[in-house]
């Protein structure tokens, strides 16, 4: 009866063991998972926040777009401005040069 009994502790033990040894695979194998589950999860979080900020730089193009040509326009038509009053000062000065030359 005592074997018997030293017996079933003996597998008692031993089934112990080997469930401490099962869970304890189990606990890596989870943890690895969580590793790679953590880093697929910030990896497709970085992916979306580029897409984000990508959509939103081209936004911001876009939107300045219409300003960008109103500001072309202004500055081209002030340069043809300034082309033209320097074009009449020039003509002004050649008369005055000439009025000076002859006379």
């Amino acid at each position: 009866m005592a074997f018997e009994v030293m017996k079933e502790i003996l597998q008692a033990e031993q089934q112990a063991e080997e469930i401490l040894k099962q869970a304890s695979v189990e606990k890596e194998t989870m943890k690895a998972e969580a590793a790679e589950k953590s880093s697929n999860m910030i990896a497709e979080a970085k992916k979306m926040a580029k897409q984000a900020s990508q959509q939103k730089i081209e936004k911001a193009i876009a939107e300045s777009q219409p300003k960008r040509e109103r500001i072309l326009a202004e500055a081209t038509q002030h340069c043809e401005q300034i082309k033209q009053t320097a074009q009449t000062r020039l003509e002004e000065a050649a008369d005055a040069v000439i009025r000076k030359v002859v006379g």
